[in-house]
């Protein structure tokens, strides 16, 4: 009997490369890279539009303060020049003038309480019950309004004694200013108050 012969049947492969058998992965990949570019394009447009829209708000609320400040000055101006009798100061806030305390002439009583009118839309939306500023800045949507109260008395030296009632010409009236002013849209809006101190 004869042995069988000791060998080793080998077999090699040969890795074969194709171009026909790489199209579809390269497909793949590039439309992975069009989808990032596309992603990142869109955001890019996104935050353009965003600081876009921050931009306009901060513009129009530095027009509505610029307004308010002018109209501040016009305000305090009205006390100074035409405002001479408390009188005319009532709850209602006729054309702008408002006081909604008590005993109005009398120094040694007279009392604010809590009126705050310019809390009150009613008061804003009512063109008899403010008044309205007579310079035209241009770029807002309206002219700025505003509203005088009237604050009862503060001594004239408030680091001394309290003077005396019965002498009014050592006591100021005091006055609150509020305005009311708008950007260049209706919802940019910004409210400004000084205290103004006045010898009637």
């Amino acid at each position: 009997m004869k042995a069988a012969p000791d060998f080793i049947l080998a077999y090699r492969s040969r890795a074969t490369f194709s171009p026909r058998s790489s199209e579809g992965n390269v497909l793949i990949v590039s439309l992975v890279f069009l989808l990032v570019l596309t992603i990142a394009g869109l955001t890019s447009v996104s935050i353009s539009s965003l600081e876009e829209k921050m931009a306009g708000n901060y513009r129009n609320y530095q027009l509505a303060f610029h307004a308010a400040e002018a109209a501040l000055v016009e305000a305090e101006d009205y006390v100074k020049d035409q405002v001479t009798d408390i009188g005319n100061f009532d709850a209602n806030c006729s054309n702008g003038r408002c006081f909604g305390g008590n005993n109005i002439n009398d120094i040694g009583v007279c009392s604010a309480g809590s009126f705050e009118p310019w809390n009150d839309s009613d008061v804003w939306n009512s063109t008899g019950r403010t008044r309205q500023v007579t310079v035209d800045l241009g770029n807002v949507s309206a002219r700025a309004r505003y509203i005088v109260e009237f604050i009862c008395y503060s001594p004239r030296y408030p680091k001394g004694p309290v003077p005396s009632p019965l002498k009014p010409n050592e006591w100021f009236h005091q006055f609150r200013i509020t305005v009311l002013a708008e950007g260049g849209v209706p919802t940019a809006k910004v409210m400004l108050q000084s205290l103004y101190r006045k010898v009637l």
